[in-house]
């Protein structure tokens, strides 16, 4: 019972670790933007290669997914409807904080 819930925390620990990876990626590549570095740099891709290898496809299906919430989101505000991050952040939101409440670790 004990080496399974260690297993179990383990692989939790494991997720969890992978998917702030990609969070602070996602953050990474946000403040790149804003300060006008630039796009696909050689370190960019070099780290975005490392996360795969880490994580796997698992690492591009998130990014997508990622990027699909934004865009229901985007489409949501421009037809006028509240949504959760409108709600929660106002109108004083910004890129990385509306990424930290999109993102939820697990």
């Amino acid at each position: 019972m004990d080496r399974e819930l260690t297993e179990i925390l383990d692989e939790h620990a494991r997720v969890r670790g992978d998917a702030q990876a990609i969070k602070d990626f996602l953050l990474q590549v946000l403040a790149e933007n804003r300060d006008g570095v630039e796009k696909f740099s050689d370190e960019a891709l070099e780290r975005a290669a490392e996360i795969i290898e880490q994580v796997g496809p698992g690492a591009f299906y998130w990014m997508t997914d990622i990027a699909a919430q934004m865009v229901v989101l985007s489409e949501a505000t421009l037809r006028g409807f509240s949504t959760n991050v409108s709600i929660e952040l106002g109108v004083n939101a910004d890129a990385d904080s509306i990424v930290d409440l999109v993102v939820r670790l697990p």
